[in-house]
């Protein structure tokens, strides 16, 4: 058994009821503005869902499975490899918003705001680059047609505005 598994795994089954919860009004009648529109209720309640279901399997999983003998950082190279994956998106999540504080009178930026999809084209060239070890022009085509392919996505289909760089404002890129 690994109980630190399915500690974290009963944590999601929580996190996934309270959003089915909250999105259960997704089954009203009322639920969308047309006939037939199922509302923007629908994807939490179903992503939740799929989310609590995972949970359970990996709880399953980690009640029944035997547990090896060595443990989970055996090493130096465990640590790194964690470290690997870890301070990349660390270092998305900053970049996404930037980093600065406000005085009362002006807003200092220490790292200005890269946004959602400038920051998303410098993590997944990061990644295909580094861990995937793409060559240059893959590593190009993905950070490109990801972010462009977000912006589809989100601006344009699902009309969700996601945070845009600091690029944005001086017209130098869309997003």
């Amino acid at each position: 058994m690994r109980p630190y598994q399915v500690a974290t795994a009963a944590a999601i089954v929580v996190i996934a009821a309270v959003a089915m919860f909250d999105s259960r009004a997704a089954f009203s009648p009322s639920a969308g503005t047309q006939i037939g529109d199922v509302g923007s209720r629908w994807y939490p309640f179903w992503a939740a869902t799929i989310m609590g279901i995972a949970a359970v399997i990996v709880a399953y999983r980690a009640l029944t499975t035997a547990q090896g003998v060595d443990g989970a950082f055996e090493g130096w190279r465990s640590l790194f490899a964690v470290l690997k994956l870890a301070v990349p998106m660390v270092t998305y999540a900053v970049l996404i918003g930037g980093i600065g504080f406000r005085t009362t009178d002006f807003t200092y930026r220490i790292v200005p705001q890269f946004g959602f999809y400038l920051a998303t084209a410098l993590y997944m060239g990061l990644f295909a680059w580094w861990l995937g070890r793409y060559k240059i022009w893959w590593v190009a085509a993905i950070s490109v047609a990801f972010p462009i392919v977000i912006f589809a996505v989100f601006e344009i289909g699902f009309r969700v505005s996601l945070s845009k760089s600091f690029h944005y404002s001086s017209g130098l890129l869309p997003f």
